[in-house]
């Protein structure tokens, strides 16, 4: 019997906590509101030009390494 009601307050403690986490999913969809900036004239998608920021000692390190694989591989 013991073991009974301690699956049965396990089983609700379970389903009461689902139900709060779906409770506040919801609430927060519903505070979010999506208003497109209209005066925005720009690219919506603009190129993204990545590059390494490193200093001279690093880049130089870098350069070493790269032709040491590159030499390693055969690529030139």
């Amino acid at each position: 019997m013991k073991s009974f009601l301690f699956l049965l307050m396990n089983v609700l403690l379970i389903v009461s906590l689902l139900g709060c986490g779906q409770q506040a999913e919801e609430n927060i969809k519903d505070k979010i509101d999506f208003v497109p900036n209209e005066e925005y004239v720009g690219d919506p998608h603009p190129t993204v030009k990545k590059e390494m920021k490193l200093t001279d000692e690093e880049k130089e390190e870098f350069e070493v390494l790269q032709k040491k694989i590159q030499s390693r591989t055969g690529v030139e």
